[in-house]
């Protein structure tokens, strides 16, 4: 069976949910236009990414944006994915959404936030799959698509996977320009390296242009940061379809991709590993360091602040 995707190298206004699904709306309408049966989205798309203020809002402001799929999906007639920041009254999630025209929803939470993200959400959950009238299809957002933990979880039971990621720069004096430019190729090169692991198509949707935001931890430091990677449709074989990188345009890049659901062979996996690639070590001091100071100002920041923003009206 032959399934025509797209993915949407998108171009977000940061932390602006208004006008971030006025943009999900033309790139639904335009896929629908071209035939496409499945138009993916970026993790966080109503938003982008970034240590702001700004950022505060865009979890309660998402209230609606599943109603507004919902209705799209079905006026355009195809089916939509993709993540965005939710606050659900008790807690903040990524929420990746498969929408389909028929009212069927189908979710995955990002299982672990990444750095800064700690900030706006807490852990999710570990039910990669989701088991659709398409076939069985997994998810991976962002660093969930760097680590063995989710090939495991996947390997043999998926018959394509739906990614996304928000990858953005690295500061210029974080590290000085070789492990800038480790950065974007990391970034880059991850989706077709899982894709070629799990031995099933990845359809890869991302970021381009840039955000302001300040350099977690510190709100001192205000920066310009492009983001990076590259929306891709890739193979079975990690081998690339179509893509469009950060140095490109936004827009959307179209493939037919082959749905196998007989014989998939096992993920290749390193059981003694964690992360896929090797980290330098300033990836490693960020990970150990950053995820429990951001969890320290969800707890005491972003979450008070969601609660009190919910709250009735008297």
């Amino acid at each position: 069976m032959k399934i025509k995707i797209a993915a949407v190298n998108f171009n977000a206004v940061f932390a602006d949910v208004k006008q971030n699904l006025v943009k999900v709306e033309e790139y639904t309408k335009k896929a629908s236009e071209l035939g496409v049966e499945l138009v993916l989205f970026p993790e966080f798309f109503t938003s982008s990414m970034g240590y702001s203020e700004k950022m505060l809002d865009v979890a309660v402001n998402s209230r609606h944006v599943q109603a507004f799929l919902q209705e799209l999906s079905v006026r355009y007639n195809i089916i939509i994915g993709g993540s965005y920041l939710l606050f659900d009254g008790k807690d903040a999630h990524n929420l990746f959404q498969l929408i389909f025209p028929d009212g069927n929803i189908f979710e995955h939470k990002k299982d672990l936030p990444t750095l800064g993200e700690n900030c706006y959400y807490t852990e999710g959950d570990t039910e990669h799959i989701l088991h659709t009238p398409i076939g069985d299809i997994g998810v991976a957002l962002c660093w969930e698509l760097v680590r063995y933990d989710t090939l495991k979880r996947l390997s043999q039971k998926v018959d394509f996977v739906l990614a996304g990621t928000c990858w953005a720069d690295l500061p210029d004096w974080d590290g000085g320009a070789e492990l800038k430019q480790y950065n974007r190729e990391y970034a880059k090169k991850s989706p077709s390296k899982f894709a070629g692991l799990l031995h099933v198509p990845v359809i890869h949707a991302n970021h381009c242009g840039v955000i302001t935001a300040y350099d977690f931890p510190d709100d001192k430091k205000l920066n310009t940061l492009q983001m990076i990677g590259a929306t891709q449709i890739i193979n079975e074989k990690g081998i690339i379809l179509a893509e469009k990188t950060f140095e490109d345009e936004e827009g959307l890049v179209i493939s037919d991709i082959d749905v196998n659901n007989k014989n998939k062979p096992p993920a290749d996996i390193d059981p003694n590993k964690f992360w896929i690639e090797d980290m330098p070590e300033s990836y490693l001091y960020a990970w150990n360091n950053l995820n429990p100071l951001g969890k320290k100002y969800y707890e005491n920041t972003a979450k008070p602040y969601y609660l009190n923003m919910t709250l009735p009206m008297l």
